[in-house]
């Protein structure tokens, strides 16, 4: 596996525990005491959910920039222009 794979992997699986455990502990409170804190321990789990993926197409879009390889580097700028207009346009709801 290169160092690339690895940080990638790692960003993966970081952002699915961190979002795992704000969810689970969002929903816990949310069972036993429902409010503001509920429900700012949910919104931040689903927020990190969304922008793990954001994260992994950015530093693949860093690594193909540093690579020189701008045919990978653009289609990945490509992508994260397409997932920053979807979750803003999802945020105006």
């Amino acid at each position: 596996m290169t160092t690339f794979e690895t940080v990638l992997a790692r960003t993966l699986r970081t952002g699915v525990m961190v979002s795992t455990g704000l969810l689970a502990a969002g929903l816990c409170l949310a069972l036993a005491r429902p409010g503001p804190a509920a429900d700012l321990l949910l919104q931040t789990g689903l927020i990190v959910l969304m922008g793990t993926p954001m994260a992994r197409v950015l530093i693949s879009c860093a690594e193909y920039v540093r690579e020189r390889d701008w045919f990978f580097a653009v289609n990945a700028f490509g992508v994260l222009v397409v997932l920053a207009v979807t979750i803003w346009h999802a945020w105006r709801g």
